[in-house]
């Protein structure tokens, strides 16, 4: 089984997906540490300030990496990739504001991903790739990476609890609608 985390940057993919892993005795990929192992080829965008990844560079690499019976993905580009139960964690914009301002993210970066987040940007993305049952997205703005990697657990086999959490349910944009106008 394939399980994909993904997410806007700072909703809690890569303490969940740690998680997640040692609930599951699962292996953890990590498309991070795949980049910094140079098993990933990638390049740079200076205007964007950020990597440039081919989405079938990274199936590669991630079908290279893969090993046990049971792989967890973890990345903000992980809905991109093959995978059995896809989880898309979301967090409250004003909340996913502070943690990259935490970061040390600039005031462009951290505007960008905010805005992603308000307009479920990854989420549809996910969506254009995959079956919606596949897909539940977890509001991670008040639970700890512990407590999100439980209920990913229980949600797995758990198909009437799936429909709970599935895409469409997190709707950030009638409250923070003023943020995207600014």
């Amino acid at each position: 089984m394939i399980i994909s985390i993904s997410g806007t940057p700072g909703t809690g993919k890569s303490k969940t997906a740690r998680e997640l892993a040692k609930l599951l005795d699962a292996y953890l990929v990590s498309v991070n540490s795949l980049i910094k192992k140079k098993k990933i080829r990638c390049g740079y965008d200076r205007k964007l300030k950020c990597r440039v990844i081919d989405t079938k560079s990274l199936q590669k690499a991630v079908d290279r990496e893969k090993k046990q019976k049971t792989n967890i993905i973890e990345s903000h580009l992980a809905h991109f990739l093959k995978a059995d139960f896809v989880v898309i964690l979301r967090t409250n914009p004003k909340t996913l504001k502070k943690r990259l301002e935490k970061r040390k993210w600039s005031a462009k970066k951290i505007k960008e991903n905010v805005h992603a987040e308000i307009l479920d940007e990854i989420t549809i993305e996910a969506l254009e790739r995959h079956v919606k049952s596949k897909i539940v997205e977890i509001d991670t703005s008040i639970r700890s990476p512990k407590q999100t990697a439980s209920l990913i657990k229980k949600l797995l086999n758990n198909f009437r609890m799936q429909k709970n959490y599935r895409p469409g349910k997190i709707d950030w944009t009638k409250k923070y609608i003023r943020y995207l106008i600014k």
